[in-house]
């Protein structure tokens, strides 16, 4: 007969609160012959419960019948030796680990633990066999020793608790909650849990994370509020949602020199955000390119790139400075190159209608939807309806005081139209289709240059022009923004014009000019006539798409750029073998399509790949 123990081993925190006990060794062992077994069975766990010294643990080797390691759900399966006979049984659990989270690993000396003596549970229903039987025993570590094994022998500090709304009494899913340690230098973060579906959540962290000093990690102790030192942290929470973060209490709330294990009850009626330890400044340009200030340009441009259209302004702000209500404003100076020198005096204010609509941050309140707890509505700069929008004096920008109010940080504080900065050049290339794959550039339609301009984000307490400091200055970035109007498309084949481009893209096939109404027949010859047009042109191309025979391949040749602001010219079909012409295209229709790019970004992309294309016929 086979016998086997199944089970699970749990330890409890706090009262409504267990967790698995996973990957630690259960050993089972028989009873010493002169134990009481009796007395043992009836021994109450803090008599029982104890921590074994290696010379115990040696001591019980003869008696061991069975061991194994539990799973991730506590679990095991342990099966006994074929000696064994019904007896009691004594149960032990080794552990090198408990379980932390994502606490950094540790390496700890191997422990062994005397829990109880046990009489199985043997065959459960369904699941003995004939030559197998299954005894049932678990356990639950109380909390007074699970706490202090995992806190003194592994320095796995705990808090379990709930959160929940306070007007309803609802759980709250989904929120990080943050415990904080309040300290005589500075507060530090324990550690965070997410809620679940129940508004638990459960913390790990080590007293690495409340012993820092300013001297650390040459010297660490826990800097308490209050003296002389205490030895465990005192502790308040935050919350966390969505990236922002909310008082949820203060370090006056504080629960001093908690121990192993906390457990608590926390509810939330309203939502204050926390300031981030980030000072109000302008850092980057763009929220997806993140390109920064300084170090993100080169010769006024980011990675090649000049900046068109509206651009984000990206950085942090608070509500207050020095506790006074933040004010801000953006400036701009225009040089003759990036490499000028910046005038002192030549700073002149972005004013409001330069301003495109900016979400600058939301206000947050309590939703009463646990699966969604709060709501969040965007304010704006230059706002419309009956959005939340703030108020200038003058050119500066006030920042909302509201006190559910939370500002934005490494984000969008100002989306600068620079179309309305630098006005915008609009070009009219009206010209017939014969004028394709020539320079477009005259009297008319002149060279526009790229301009270059720095920008900076000045900030003050409101009204105190005392107060006023610089907090942030770019670069000077080149700008450009050209609009290429009644540019040619599909060339003599099915002419049209378009406006409002960017970049101003045309073809045509010579041999179709040379014909009569845009449809004549391609017989022996094929030159395409190419033009585009930008000062930033980033790649021109030509492509063909139509059959071919068995082992024949053809295309154009690539397209080198020219000096600013185009690239225009004339090429050839290009055949492999190189011995074959036209003449040996299958009789079918091609279509030939023109690409360019330009390099511009708007800090979150391009203004993507213009086309152009033109279709004919080859008849024998």
């Amino acid at each position: 007969m086979r016998n086997f123990i199944k089970g699970r081993l749990l330890g409890r925190l706090c009262e409504d609160c267990e967790e698995n006990v996973s990957q630690v060794k259960v050993r089972l062992y028989l009873p010493e012959k002169r134990t009481n077994v009796e007395g043992a069975l009836a021994a109450s766990e803090k008599e029982t419960f104890r921590l074994l010294t290696p010379q115990e643990v040696k001591e019980k080797e003869g008696r061991l019948v069975g061991e194994g390691m539990t799973e991730d759900s506590g679990e095991f399966l342990i099966e006994l030796k074929r000696d064994y006979a019904d007896s009691a049984l004594e149960f032990d659990f080794e552990c090198g680990t408990v379980p932390k989270g994502a606490l950094p690993p540790k390496k700890f000396p191997i422990r062994q633990f005397h829990v109880t003596t046990f009489y199985p549970k043997w065959d459960a229903e369904g699941q003995a066999t004939a030559d197998t039987r299954i005894g049932q025993y678990s356990y639950t570590i109380p909390n007074r020793w699970w706490c202090e094994i995992k806190g003194r022998y592994f320095d796995v500090w705990t808090i379990c608790g709930k959160l929940v709304d306070c007007k309803t009494g609802k759980p709250l899913i989904g929120i990080n909650v943050i415990a904080m340690d309040a300290d005589f230098v500075t507060d530090d973060e324990l550690g965070r849990g997410l809620t679940d579906n129940n508004g638990h959540f459960i913390i790990y962290y080590d007293s690495l994370k409340f012993k820092k000093t300013f001297l650390s990690p040459a010297f660490n102790i826990e800097t308490d509020i209050t003296f002389p030192f205490a030895s465990g942290p005192d502790v308040y929470f935050q919350l966390e949602y969505n990236g922002q973060r909310f008082a949820l209490e203060t370090a006056a709330n504080r629960r001093n020199n908690v121990g192993y294990c906390l457990c608590v009850k926390l509810c939330s009626d309203k939502l204050i955000p926390v300031d981030p330890p980030i000072p109000p400044s302008f850092t980057h340009f763009g929220l997806i390119q993140h390109i920064p200030i300084q170090a993100g340009i080169t010769d006024g441009k980011a990675s090649g790139f000049a900046f068109f259209s509206s651009v984000n302004m990206v950085g942090s702000i608070s509500k207050k400075i020095n506790g006074n209500p933040m004010q801000y404003l953006f400036e701009y100076q225009e040089v003759a190159t990036p490499a000028t020198a910046l005038n002192p005096a030549g700073w002149h204010p972005v004013v409001p209608n330069m301003i495109a609509k900016t979400n600058i941050g939301y206000l947050w309140t309590p939703s009463g939807d646990p699966a969604n707890p709060f709501d969040q509505e965007p304010y704006y700069i230059n706002g419309t309806g009956t959005e939340k929008t703030v108020t200038f004096n003058g050119n500066w920008i006030e920042v909302p005081q509201e006190s559910n109010f939370a500002p934005h940080t490494d984000a969008q504080i100002l989306y600068l139209d620079t179309e309305t900065l630098t006005g915008v050049t609009n070009i009219d290339m009206a010209m017939p289709t014969s004028g394709i794959g020539n320079s477009t550039v005259s009297a008319a339609r002149p060279h526009t240059l790229n301009r270059y301009f720095a920008i900076r984000m000045r900030q003050r307490e409101g009204n105190n022009s005392a107060t006023e400091l610089v907090a942030g200055t770019s670069k000077a970035i080149s700008i450009y923004n050209v609009i290429y109007n009644n540019v040619n498309k599909h060339g003599s084949w099915a002419p049209a014009t378009v406006n409002g481009q960017r970049i101003a893209l045309s073809l045509d096939i010579q041999e179709i000019i040379s014909g009569m109404s845009g449809c004549s027949k391609i017989t022996t010859a094929l030159h395409i006539k190419y033009g585009a047009r930008n000062e930033n042109l980033g790649s021109v191309g030509l492509s063909i798409i139509g059959p071919h025979k068995p082992g024949q391949s053809f295309d154009f040749n690539p397209i080198a750029l020219m000096a600013a602001p185009e690239t225009f010219g004339t090429t050839e079909l290009v055949f492999t073998p190189p011995t074959q012409t036209v003449n040996d295209l299958l009789p079918c229709a091609y279509t030939i399509k023109a690409t360019a790019t330009a390099n511009l970004t708007n800090g979150e992309g391009g203004v993507g790949t213009y086309e152009d294309l033109v279709s004919f016929c080859k008849v024998d």
